[in-house]
């Protein structure tokens, strides 16, 4: 895994996307909630593409500008492009269109962990 690197990925905006559906708005547009589950979805495919056995990556930061609705029905692309690595800690630029004008930018950080250790932690909580 190294600095630059990127995956771009596409997702259909459906009603269960929807900022009337899952309460986060009274419209049928594209949510804020889903724009953030959209970019820590491509986020979290281009960092496990590298991750040995026995570890993923989890979320643990995100800031985003949701800049333009999206209608349902149409087709939003999310780019992630990872920006910096120190230690366990991955930091990406993410950025989502729709028909060529972005809707969202940002970033997203997740850390990599052990998932054995992961669920021992948790379960001590």
């Amino acid at each position: 895994m190294e600095k630059g690197l990127s995956l771009e990925k596409e997702f259909v905006v459906e009603n269960q996307h929807s900022a009337a559906k899952v309460a986060s708005g009274a419209v049928n547009v594209l949510s804020t909630p889903s724009v953030v589950a959209f970019i820590e979805n491509t986020s979290f495919e281009l960092a496990q593409k590298f991750m040995e056995n026995g570890k993923t990556t989890v979320g643990f930061h995100i800031e985003v500008f949701h800049l333009a609705p999206v209608p349902l029905g149409e087709k939003v692309k999310v780019v992630s492009i990872i920006d910096d690595i120190k230690e366990r800690k991955i930091k990406f630029v993410v950025t989502v269109y729709w028909k060529e004008r972005k809707i969202a930018e940002g970033i997203h950080e997740r850390v990599i962990v052990i998932e054995d250790e992961f669920y021992k932690k948790i379960s001590k909580l």
